[in-house]
């Protein structure tokens, strides 16, 4: 995206993806996190590692449940997780705003605008 294709829908959900998973429920975290399904009955001892890690981070997650989100595709799982946390958590995000183009700036906590060079230090 440019200065010139901005578009702030697109630029929110990207944002909120990137910056504030830990909005989102476990199961949305761990469906959009990953590509594949992370589950406790793999026989590859990475995966289980990773499944521990998951199981310690974000609580239980059911495998049942992991399979049947991983029926929807990729994007729809991140669309629905994004729509999720829009609709039910905005007053938890920090939009970072540029006082002089109102775009969101790169991350929480940046100081420049991206897309019009406005500084704020």
């Amino acid at each position: 995206m440019t200065a010139n294709t901005y578009d702030d829908d697109i630029a929110l959900r990207a944002y909120v993806l990137r910056h504030f998973p830990h909005l989102m429920t476990p199961l949305e975290r761990r469906v959009t996190e990953y590509s594949a399904p992370i589950v406790s009955d793999s026989n590859h001892w990475k995966i289980l590692k990773l499944h521990g890690y998951l199981e310690e981070r974000d609580g239980h997650v059911d495998d049942a449940d992991v399979f049947t989100a991983f029926q929807t595709p990729y994007e729809e799982r991140v669309a629905n997780a994004v729509n999720r946390v829009l609709d039910t958590r905005r007053d938890d995000l920090v939009e970072n705003r540029c006082s002089q183009c109102r775009r969101l700036a790169r991350t929480p906590v940046a100081k420049q605008c991206l897309w019009c060079g406005n500084d704020w230090h």
